[in-house]
């Protein structure tokens, strides 16, 4: 997933915009929707998902895969927003109570309050989450690095991003060559084999991961590494009045829309 992040970021349809500008336009969604209510919410994961899919050509299956996997997470938390628990000796049921049922000494009951937290939390998730992924679908991580430095992100924090970066790439080769090997070797076959060669797979990944990580520094060192990357771009951008209208009339509509909701 994260090699096709990367190759997505450098050939999609909004690649020749400011950096700067797509940033500031999904941190300023972002902010709505992180106050605003579901309506706003799923209004802006609507508009956002069409930046992403058709304004920027991202495939939908890659995007509706990276959603269902974020939602996965999201979802094993679930169960601690809808479920409530008391003991059934003082408990009664109130109007608000959807359904109960009753297990030993407890009740386990479910409230539209309830409801409600985890559909707020399900709609700002993905709105937000949606957000997050037009950065990483539209910006290089070469030149977010360079918005980051520009609007005065500390260098040590840059590095700290850059090579946390580069060792996912290098957790994740190294990962598919163990596999690759392990299945030459006739690994894999059934269930419970699968479950042993995965854990040898965990077992060995680290260390040769720090083995290869090692390398890439030692790589640095003598190509004259001093203190700090530096991340140069050679691509050039353009102005588009017509995304940048369209923007800036989307984010004054839905904050006007929840202004007339909350108001």
């Amino acid at each position: 997933m994260i090699d096709q992040l990367d190759t997505l970021a450098y050939t999609n349809r909004l690649r020749r915009l400011s950096p700067g500008c797509k940033l500031l336009f999904a941190v300023a969604l972002m902010l709505i929707v992180l106050v605003s209510h579901p309506p706003v919410q799923i209004a802006a994961f609507v508009w956002i998902s069409i930046w992403i899919v058709a304004y920027a050509r991202i495939p939908w299956r890659v995007y509706l895969v990276g959603l269902v996997l974020a939602c996965s997470f999201l979802a094993a938390g679930m169960p601690a927003l809808l479920v409530e628990a008391a003991p059934s000796s003082g408990w009664s049921s109130g109007a608000n109570v959807l359904a109960a049922w009753q297990w030993g000494g407890w009740v386990i009951y479910v409230t539209t309050d309830g409801v409600d937290r985890a559909v707020t939390l399900m709609c700002r998730s993905l709105a937000a989450l949606s957000c997050l992924y037009f950065v990483l679908f539209t910006v290089p991580f070469a030149e977010l690095l360079q918005v980051l430095r520009r609007i005065g992100l500390p260098v040590v924090l840059t590095d700290l991003v850059m090579l946390m970066y580069r060792l996912g790439f290098v957790f994740l080769e190294t990962a598919a060559w163990l596999r690759t090997a392990q299945i030459a070797r006739g690994g894999y076959q059934g269930i419970r084999a699968a479950l042993r060669d995965t854990g040898r797979l965990v077992s060995r990944l680290f260390a040769r991961a720090m083995l290869r990580y090692r390398q890439l520094y030692l790589g640095m060192m003598a190509r004259g590494f001093t203190e700090d990357f530096r991340v140069v771009s050679l691509s050039t951008h353009v102005r588009s009045k017509r995304h940048e209208r369209e923007a800036l009339v989307g984010c004054v509509l839905l904050a006007a829309w929840e202004w007339w909701i909350g108001g």
